[in-house]
């Protein structure tokens, strides 16, 4: 079966045909290695469903089905044997058939829509955080709160957690809760120290101490805007800690949640949320997607785009699979000429079983 038409550019060719062998030899995660590094570098467009993607998925193929059924090598002794004997001709490996063509190809599309939808994944992540960062700024500038100052509050609380640190750190919440945006970058700020990547289990914990005590005060003061910009924050606040760690801690954590619950400080929706942390972050970050829809659409919009065009080479490659099995199915059968054949030749000699050629040989007094 014939392989789709390899680029012109031979550095190219040779770009894509070592990149099938060392896929065939070193697996999938080699591929995905190359598509994370490469990603921007047009000679690799090939991976990513550009031109030449066909010849590629065909050319690996062909390697993956030659590395499964290759042999593996013998030990060879270095004695020389007793008699010379010929050895036959290597048999070549097996073209891969049709079916195993086409299941290679589904195979290798379906790991690289898996790649490409974790890419898009990192990248959607990515956008919403560079855009809450933006609105923090604005927040910052419209507001003028000094936000270090409140950071140095928090150690304290973080590194002790008295009572009187807790107090010190509620106290200046109240103080600067002026308004629904001074309340939003509080609590806003308060999120993100929480939900870090980088941030231990007591540094939640304690940090959660702080926001239970505001809740317990908000309701006291009736301050209004300070518990409605608290209840935007504290189910990531909360699922988060709770999911990152085990059961004894997540404890500590769970009788908050039952205080909360008693006192009423969130409506119903957010308690159950709460009530099932992994479902409820969940819910939240789809949250943060819908709201941060103007910078996530383009993103999802160009993997849409690259998925698909990756869809379609796949099954161009697998109709021209198709296609050229029909070809060749359609074709006459060989009808190469006999050597003419005299009656009664002496001089023709039969082909034996021990001859390499399929056809009687003229004999030199009849040749030509």
């Amino acid at each position: 079966m014939d392989i789709p038409t390899p680029p012109e550019d031979q550095e190219l060719k040779n770009v894509i045909d070592k990149l099938a062998q060392f896929v065939a030899r070193n697996g999938p995660e080699f591929e995905k290695m190359t598509m994370e590094k490469q990603k921007d570098n047009p000679k690799f467009s090939f991976l990513f469903g550009g031109d030449f993607f066909t010849y590629y998925r065909c050319k690996l193929a062909m390697e993956q089905h030659q590395h499964l059924y290759q042999p593996p090598a013998k030990e060879v002794l270095d004695v020389p044997p007793p008699i010379t004997i010929l050895p036959p001709p290597p048999i070549a490996p097996a073209v891969p058939s049709l079916d195993e063509l086409i299941q290679q190809s589904q195979w290798n599309l379906q790991q690289q829509e898996q790649h490409l939808l974790n890419l898009r994944q990192e990248q959607v992540t990515a956008a919403i955080a560079l855009a809450m960062e933006q609105q923090t700024q604005k927040l910052l500038e419209e507001t003028q709160l000094d936000v270090s100052e409140f950071d140095n509050l928090l150690q304290p609380i973080i590194d002790t957690c008295t009572k009187d640190a807790i107090s010190a750190g509620k106290n200046w919440m109240f103080n600067n809760a002026k308004g629904p945006l001074h309340c939003e970058l509080m609590c806003s700020h308060l999120r993100n120290r929480i939900t870090a990547d980088a941030a231990h289990f007591e540094l939640r914990l304690h940090l959660i101490y702080l926001t239970n005590d505001v809740l317990h005060h908000c309701q006291r003061k009736q301050q209004r805007d300070l518990l409605a910009a608290l209840q935007k924050v504290v189910v990531p606040i909360y699922c988060t800690s709770f999911l990152a760690v085990e059961e004894d801690k997540q404890q500590k954590i769970t009788r908050l949640l039952q205080l909360w619950e008693k006192n009423g400080y969130f409506d119903e929706v957010t308690i159950q949320q709460l009530q099932s942390p992994a479902l409820g972050l969940g819910q939240y970050q789809a949250s943060l997607i819908t709201e941060y829809a103007a910078v996530v659409q383009p993103v999802q919009l160009a993997f849409q785009q690259q998925i698909q065009a990756i869809k379609t080479q796949h099954e161009e490659f697998v109709a021209n699979l198709a296609k050229q099995q029909q070809t060749a199915a359609a074709a006459p059968p060989f009808q190469g000429a006999l050597p003419s054949t005299p009656a009664r030749s002496p001089t023709l000699q039969p082909a034996t079983s021990a001859s390499t050629q399929l056809w009687p040989v003229p004999s030199p007094l009849h040749a030509g």
